[in-house]
C-alpha cells in the first residue's frame, strides 16, 4: 500500500511539474490555457485552495466570470482525478488529496488555503 501511495504521488507530482502540453487529454489543455487566470486570482485572494484538490472562491461579490473560471477548472480538476486514479488503481480521492498537497508545496505567500473545517489560511 505505501507503495501504492508512492507511486500515486510521484505520477501526480510529475503531472504537475511536466509541462501541461505532454498531456494527452482535453482537460490538461483547458487547464493550461485558464493556468494565468487561476494564478492572477489566487494573488488576489479572490480564490484559493482546498483541501479536497478542488479550487475554492472566497469573494463574497465574486464576478459571474470568476465563478465561472472556478467552475471550468474544478470540472477539469475532477477529469484529472479521475485519470490519476485509473492510471495508478487509486481512488479519486487519494488523487485529489495528493493534488491538494502538491497545491500548498506550490502555493506562493498570499496564496489561501481552506482547511477540512472551511476555515481559510493564508500562506
Amino acid at each position: 500500500m505505501k507503495t501504492q501511495f508512492s507511486l500515486f504521488l510521484l505520477c501526480a507530482l510529475s503531472f504537475l511539474l511536466v509541462p501541461f502540453a505532454q498531456a494527452d487529454s482535453s482537460f490538461a489543455a483547458s487547464m493550461k490555457e485558464r493556468l494565468a487566470e487561476v494564478i492572477k486570482a489566487k494573488g488576489e485572494g479572490t480564490v484559493g485552495e482546498g483541501v479536497d484538490g478542488l479550487l475554492h472562491v472566497r469573494a463574497d461579490d465574486a464576478s459571474a466570470d470568476l465563478k465561472k473560471m472556478v467552475a471550468a477548472e474544478n470540472k477539469d480538476r475532477k477529469a484529472l482525478f479521475e485519470s490519476l486514479s485509473e492510471k495508478t488503481k487509486g481512488s479519486t480521492a487519494e488523487a485529489a488529496k495528493v493534488f491538494a498537497k502538491a497545491m500548498v508545496a506550490k502555493g506562493k505567500k498570499g496564496h489561501w488555503f481552506r482547511s477540512s473545517k472551511g476555515t481559510w489560511k493564508q500562506k
